[in-house]
């Protein structure tokens, strides 16, 4: 019997994280100092370290290693917003994606941004058949 997934729930959870995450987090990888300027790897100890993401103040730490004072979480409607700007060039790049011709034959053209009108250059990997494409304006930019 297939099992019923609660979309809904998955994306209360994931809005509650993104609000208890601070503006300034950058990804575990990123190299110190974060965008407050608190170098994390001084305060908290070598990336390598075991449970380190667990005591980082940054996201939902269940035991911090200290209290960060230039923590600053985003509000409902920076949230609201951030979410609309990720739909919005998610849909860019799935018009891109169908605009592009399904003949893998086809390694390489241009097709319009479906922002600007301008140009988006592709080309497909003759390797594995991955789409690399970019508006030369910016709007919209993706590697499969």
């Amino acid at each position: 019997m297939p099992e019923t997934v609660d979309r809904d729930a998955i994306r209360a959870a994931a809005r509650a994280q993104r609000l208890a995450t601070c503006k300034h987090w950058r990804g575990a990888l990123a190299q110190p100092p974060c965008g407050a300027g608190v170098d994390l790897v001084e305060r908290v100890g070598p990336r390598r370290m075991v449970g380190w993401a667990l005591r980082i103040p940054c996201c939902t730490a269940p035991d911090p290693a200290f209290l960060c004072e230039g923590k600053d979480a985003p509000t409902a409607e920076e949230d609201e917003a951030s979410e609309c700007d990720m739909h919005e060039s998610f849909g860019c790049v799935l018009a891109v994606m169908a605009a592009i011709p399904a003949d893998k034959t086809i390694t390489h053209g241009e097709v319009p941004c479906p922002k600007c009108a301008g140009p988006v250059c592709w080309e497909r990997s003759p390797v594995n058949g991955h789409v690399r494409a970019a508006c030369a304006a910016g709007c919209v930019s993706f590697i499969q």
